[in-house]
């Protein structure tokens, strides 16, 4: 089996391996500020869920998040009167890797924000700049910076845990690799999986190079 055919059937998962990294980045990336900013708030109650919540994800196996969104999340559902029957499997990936992903998302966010010197939002208010343009204008611009690293390397993450659907029967492009093998008896097993984790490299590689555009254009709009 020539690399071409091995690379054509690969790349039919392709679709659902990309809609699955951008969509559960994005959504885990929103649920992960809210949970920043519970786990801020001077709140107890609100600081008291947000960190059950984050170590109970933690501390649950990217896998079994995604068994349990499978097979758990729908008897959790359908107990409230949502009927969960025409959901895809493709939703319920984005559902484990949305849940698994937003406490270490919500944790680079809370991190980053407390490493900004606090001093500047004092030094603002005694200039008379309102505190919520001090936060956008001053805090937020820095806090992302600062976090850039961490979200890189947790999108990294992520790109290697799309891989995990397979135990939901989500055909991505492992599951076209896995497939693939066994159709062939494992004869081109060495060579399938060689041209996938190319591909999973190429996927890598992309995000590297966008992130260091972002710090670019930054460290230029700041210059």
């Amino acid at each position: 089996m020539n690399t071409f055919k091995i690379l054509s059937v690969l790349l039919r998962g392709l679709p659902n391996t990309v809609t699955l990294l951008v969509a559960s980045f994005l959504l885990a990336s929103l649920l992960g500020i809210g949970l920043a900013w519970l786990n801020l708030r001077q709140n107890r109650l609100t600081r008291g869920v947000a960190r059950l919540y984050l170590g109970l994800v933690r501390g649950t196996p990217p896998l079994l998040m995604l068994l349990l969104a499978y097979y758990g999340l729908p008897v959790l559902l359908k107990s409230v009167g949502i009927n969960v029957d025409d959901w895809t499997r493709l939703t319920f990936g984005i559902l484990g890797l949305t849940i698994g992903w937003s406490a270490y998302l919500s944790e680079a966010f809370r991190s980053a924000y407390l490493a900004v010197e606090p001093g500047q939002l004092e030094a603002a208010r005694s200039v008379g700049i309102p505190d919520r343009q001090s936060f956008w204008r001053i805090l937020v611009p820095q806090a992302a910076v600062i976090a850039l690293p961490n979200i890189e390397n947790l999108l990294i993450g992520l790109v290697k845990a799309t891989s995990l659907v397979y135990v939901i029967g989500l055909y991505d492009m492992y599951n076209q690799a896995t497939n693939l093998s066994n159709q062939t008896s494992g004869v081109y097993q060495l060579k399938i999986f060689l041209v996938l984790a190319l591909l999973y490299w190429a996927i890598v590689l992309l995000i590297e190079w966008l992130f260091r555009l972002i710090r670019r254009r930054y460290a230029n709009m700041i210059g």
